[in-house]
């Protein structure tokens, strides 16, 4: 059987390994180096925080402490993206602007927006002064063409490496080695999973943190509560896994919820004053050091999705979980977003018709089934020009 979420496809050993991980300040220390060098940050402008959102609130921050930007400074995001990006970039003090998909020249929709789009944007906002860019699903853009605009009109550039953290740009750079301030979140199903966390690395050298945060500083996760649920998530996720043969998986995190064991990605809090676990970045650790470059999940663009889910449901493969179902995920969180969809039409349309198909199976018999996946949705896949 198929899933969609990384930790559902947990190993048994896997399992044991997270949820019983032991780390030190060694390991903690090792992980900040290693981001500093792969990422070319200075380690004192480095830092391990609490999630992925805390990293671009703490990044734009930083931009906005060392006199880059200032508050209500207009910030370009991806149409496409979460409500924890929209967060952070309300939370540092900025406004942000949506940017529409890129329509390639065969009419396809594709995940990220593109360096035109970026400048026709600029063009009637004299406020935007800083751009994200998270290369959906691990689908890289053409990096050459932002720095054109970026250098343009000086503006500043966010990495946010959350769906591709290993992978490179068509030149050939690795993502995250360009921007400002590079950005990673090590959330349930990211690039790096430790089901929570995040970390943050200031690559301009004009840059450094606001002197309101001290990373040598930072509080450590709660013992109850917060610490064990991203300890033993996997295990919870197996447990699902396996009531899900009997259709009662939906109970059972209805419970977990309920009692507060276990949360939704997107309701991570941002704190800037919380690190990240020493046992978090034993396991991160690991994971950098095992990255490779490969995209994160496989897209889609279907004409019925309903219908195509279905069909995959019929033969076992559970992939419903969209990741994105809306232009800003989750759809609970999407009214309060005002996303402007008269403005952004290609984000809406590719919201609705995405599927998505993991990337990490790797026996034999999980590719031949992630095979039989693809199959099935490509009967469905719009091909060329897209509505």
């Amino acid at each position: 059987m198929i899933f969609l979420g990384l930790a559902s496809n947990y190993t048994a050993r896997d399992i044991w390994r997270h949820s019983f991980a032991y780390g030190t300040k060694k390991h903690y220390d090792a992980l900040e180096s290693t981001l500093a060098e792969r990422y070319g940050g200075d380690l004192s402008c480095t830092s391990l925080v609490y999630s992925g959102r805390t990293a671009i609130c703490l990044a734009l921050k930083s931009f906005i402490s060392s006199g880059r930007i200032k508050k209500g400074d207009h910030v370009v995001i991806n149409g496409f993206t979460c409500h924890a990006v929209l967060e952070a970039v309300k939370a540092a003090g900025l406004e942000p602007v949506f940017a529409d998909l890129e329509r390639a020249a065969n009419g396809q929709i594709l995940p990220n927006y593109s360096a035109d789009t970026l400048e026709s944007l600029i063009k009637n906002d004299s406020k935007i002064k800083a751009f994200i860019l998270q290369n959906s699903f691990g689908f890289p853009v053409d990096i050459r063409q932002f720095e054109k605009v970026k250098a343009k009109y000086n503006l500043l550039l966010l990495e946010d490496l959350a769906h591709c953290t290993g992978r490179k740009y068509p030149d050939g750079r690795e993502i995250g080695t360009v921007g400002d301030a590079t950005c990673l979140s090590f959330g349930k199903g990211k690039s790096i999973d430790t089901i929570t966390g995040g970390a943050v690395i200031l690559r301009d050298k004009n840059l450094s943190f606001p002197s309101s945060f001290d990373k040598t500083k930072l509080k450590r996760r709660e013992c109850t509560g917060d610490a064990p649920r991203a300890s033993w998530y996997p295990l919870f996720a197996a447990i699902a896994r396996g009531l899900s043969h009997v259709h009662l998986e939906k109970y059972w995190l209805g419970l977990l919820l309920k009692l507060k064991w276990i949360e939704r990605s997107a309701d991570t809090k941002l704190k800037l004053d919380v690190s990240l676990t020493h046992w978090q970045a034993k396991l991160a650790l690991r994971q950098v050091k095992l990255l490779k470059n490969t995209a994160l999940r496989e897209f889609f663009v279907v004409d019925d999705r309903e219908a195509c889910l279905k069909e995959l449901a019929k033969h076992g493969f559970r992939l419903k979980e969209l990741w994105y179902e809306v232009p800003v995920a989750p759809e609970r969180y999407y009214k309060q977003a005002k996303f402007p969809e008269e403005k952004c039409p290609n984000a809406v349309f590719f919201a609705a018709h995405v599927v998505n198909l993991p990337t990490w199976y790797k026996s034999p018999r999980q590719k031949r089934e992630v095979a039989a996946a693809r199959k099935i949705i490509k009967r469905y896949e719009l091909k060329g020009a897209t509505k």
